[in-house]
């Protein structure tokens, strides 16, 4: 449904009737707002990124030969990072786990050159192309009925689009949504931690 129609000003306004922003609570502003995850375009590219990562595995198994070349490094329980096999410890280390560390060299490509031709031949054999139309059309579904849809104010979804929202423990901030509380919300040791952590990087 196109979003400059009546019909869909009418539905947007049924929809909106009565609610808040899902996140800060503001009645103000409010816009309809599907989360990324829900998208068709995203739905999509996350079962390509799954297909593409089988597929290398299985052009792997069928078509390539590698051999396990040591590096002459080595780790262990009492120190878990990899190091020279020949480092002196300054204290008698603890070999509980040893294990060698190896890296894989490619010694033969029977399809050298094939790959892209070959995982559209397997996407279409194994019915996996079919499956995300299926599913693209599944999400523009519910995309139309507002399914996943949630109520937003404008800067929360402005902040959503930038991969932000909002801090859960003062709720007035935004955060990217890989850490857990915003800056000010940090206890003190971890703020003295980021800001060394930046001292360091800086010319």
């Amino acid at each position: 449904m196109k979003r400059n129609t009546e019909k869909w000003k009418e539905k947007r306004a049924e929809f909106l009737k009565g609610k808040t922003c899902e996140w800060c609570g503001s009645s103000d502003s409010l816009c309809i707002h599907i989360p990324r995850a829900f998208s068709p375009a995203q739905v999509s590219s996350e079962i390509y990124s799954a297909a593409y990562a089988r597929f290398r595995e299985v052009y792997r198994q069928k078509y390539q030969k590698f051999d396990s070349i040591p590096t002459g490094k080595h780790r262990h329980k009492s120190h878990p990072a990899w190091h020279k096999a020949s480092t002196v410890h300054k204290i008698e280390p603890d070999h509980t786990g040893l294990e060698e560390q190896f890296i894989e060299i490619l010694l033969e490509d029977l399809e050298e050159g094939n790959f892209k031709k070959l995982y559209h031949e397997w996407l279409e054999e194994t019915g996996i192309k079919e499956l995300i139309e299926e599913e693209k059309k599944k999400a523009a579904e519910e995309c139309e009925a507002l399914t996943n849809a949630i109520v937003l104010c404008k800067r929360c979804h402005f902040a959503s689009l930038r991969g932000m929202n909002l801090c859960p423990k003062c709720r007035s901030k935004y955060k990217s949504v890989s850490y857990e509380t915003c800056f000010d919300c940090l206890p003190d040791e971890r703020k003295a931690e980021f800001r060394k952590r930046q001292n360091r990087q800086a010319p």
